[in-house]
């Protein structure tokens, strides 16, 4: 990940209004201090996407996902960190310092990106021209028109060497930047075309430009699809054929299919399909498959229904599994033998394939028949499909869907998991959240009127709260207050670049708001909580339990006074 400087982070988004960015896509009205909206990010009838337009942050009470700007960019238009900095930078004016992926050379990046949209160009040009008659009838005959080949930049590449030397001649700079970008290999008698003879599909990265193509033989021949090689522009296991061009639709129409070709994704698109997106040609990895999530929590996974097609499903569902919700709610469609999503939409059309997409399966249906297909027959199947169930949900994360899932997998075999056996956790969870209660109200209340960190008195620092996230936030607030520094300004959004993860302080902030008289009693109750804890670490110790009753006392009295106020 790029790294940059505090100032740059800070005038980009002193410059963007989160309003309006985000009004691009969600309609809001006001709703008290806030503005309230459908969620981008998931499917809902009733607004719970708040947005603080003093804060800058916002904050879906439904799904969780929250932040600043550059939050809102990288959850949206799916993308990293510092790709998401560039087009918030690009939309405030704001000039960011030179950079480029590993070489530090942002100009020659930039160049590279320009001769691959100039070749994608090329190879169009080539298909509408008197040598593409074949592809075109290629194309023609696997159902696509040419509508399609425009929206999607389908070209054609010659057969033989020496087109891209034709395109952009032989300077030693330009041949090597085509080297580069993967388009030329370099060999006995000097470079030669990588793609030659092929219906050729430009692949964008999540930002809409061209970083690579994809290449198919129109008859017999091998390899039958050809990528780019890794360069510094393509990088296969982070991309997905389609997502760049379907983002909008997938995110309108709450639906999302994952296939394995370039073909299947054309194919449904002109059937008016344009939902589906295809690794390249590798398995899919966790990084895609968040994504996924990222713009549809529902999605639809489609495979063959071979045995390669099953062990591709299941990598696929062991890969989701780590970062698998109780919001989120794949499925698994498995096409009859010899079938793929193209010769289902071609033969069956559009509603053969809506049909089949409404047969696919949970994903704890799919777990559970793969485990007994993996743990066979017998007496001891039970238990192998318990014990390889029980590994796999020890890397789930989400506590709330593993026990739901447990439950199932318990009542199917007969046999209680190891999950289960555990023992609890001393203190149980209703204490933790009890304590996280009050923690969170009193930083709710700093984080949406910084100002009450000066009214708290120097002691306030010394108060431990049970949160370790709270904690931490607490304690960075608490020195930005000291530093009196722009402190309404920027307090929050160095908090929210500060703890990017932390989702809750969007939360926090754009929750109802606290009043004066019931953030009074916040200290009060926290102290006395403090005092308590350091009365119990010390017992045997009389001068100080002393001092700490009366401590206890006056605290207690600060608390009354607070109530009788409200």
């Amino acid at each position: 990940m790029a790294s940059f400087s505090r100032d740059i982070l800070d005038r980009i988004l002193s410059q963007v209004d989160i309003v309006e960015l985000i009004s691009r896509d969600v309609t809001l009205k006001r709703a008290g201090s806030n503005l309230l909206g459908l969620c981008p990010f998931h499917h809902e009838k009733t607004p719970s996407f708040s947005v603080s337009s003093d804060k800058q942050l916002f904050y879906c009470f439904g799904c969780g996902k929250g932040g600043n700007a550059f939050q809102f960019v990288m959850e949206h238009d799916g993308l990293p960190f510092p790709e998401a900095v560039e087009s918030l930078a690009a939309r405030a004016g704001v000039e960011l310092p030179k950079r480029g992926p590993d070489s530090g050379d942002d100009s020659h990046y930039q160049l590279g990106l320009e001769l691959l949209a100039r070749a994608a160009s090329a190879f169009e040009e080539q298909l509408a021209g008197q040598q593409g008659a074949a592809a075109r009838t290629y194309l023609e005959g696997r159902g696509l028109p040419e509508a399609m080949w425009k929206k999607y930049g389908i070209g054609y590449a010659l057969p033989g060497y020496g087109f891209m030397r034709r395109c952009f001649g032989a300077d030693t700079k330009v041949s090597r930047l085509l080297d580069e970008a993967g388009l030329v290999f370099q060999g006995k008698q000097g470079p030669g075309d990588r793609f030659r003879g092929r219906v050729m599909f430009p692949i964008k990265n999540q930002r809409g430009q061209i970083v690579g193509f994809g290449g198919r033989v129109m008859a017999d021949g091998e390899p039958k699809y050809l990528n780019s090689p890794e360069t510094k522009f393509f990088h296969k296991s982070d991309l997905l054929y389609g997502l760049s061009e379907h983002r909008g639709e997938i995110r309108g129409r709450g639906q999302l299919v994952i296939v394995e070709g370039y073909m299947d994704v054309l194919a449904l698109s002109a059937h008016e399909l344009p939902i589906a997106v295809a690794p390249l040609g590798t398995a899919m990895n966790a990084g895609q498959i968040r994504r996924i999530f990222q713009l549809c929590p529902a999605p639809v996974f489609c495979f063959d229904g071979d045995r390669a097609g099953r062990r591709a499903a299941w990598r696929a569902l062991e890969e989701m599994l780590p970062g698998l919700l109780a919001e989120h709610e794949p499925r698994f469609l498995f096409l009859p033998e010899g079938d793929d999503p193209d010769s289902v939409v071609c033969g069956q059309g559009r509603q053969g394939f809506v049909d089949a997409m409404e047969q696919a399966r949970p994903v704890l249906d799919t777990l559970l028949e793969g485990l007994r297909n993996l743990a066979g027959s017998g007496a001891e199947a039970g238990a192998r499909v318990a014990k390889r169930a029980d590994a796999m949900l020890a890397r789930m994360k989400d506590d709330y869907l593993r026990q739901a899932w447990r439950q199932v997998i318990e009542r199917d075999t007969g046999i209680v998991l190891a999950q289960a056996r555990r023992p609890a956790a001393v203190g149980g969870e209703a204490g933790k959240q009890q304590a996280s209660s009050l923690d969170e109200r009193f930083l709710a209340a700093l984080l949406q009127k910084p100002e009450r960190l000066h009214s708290l008195p120097s002691a306030a620092r010394e108060i431990t709260l049970d949160d370790e996230g709270v904690h931490a936030i607490y304690t960075r607030a608490f020195s930005y207050a000291e530093t009196g520094d722009d402190l309404d300004e920027r307090m929050i959004s160095r908090l929210a670049m500060d703890f990017p993860d932390e989702q809750r302080l969007a939360r926090w902030v754009c929750t109802e708001k606290i009043n004066d008289d019931e953030f009074a009693g916040f200290l009060p109750a926290l102290q006395a909580r403090e005092i308590k804890r350091r009365r119990k670490k010390n017992p045997g110790d009389l001068a100080q339990r002393v001092a700490l009753e009366q401590q206890l006392i006056k605290t207690k009295q600060q608390r009354r006074g607070a109530d009788a106020h409200e």
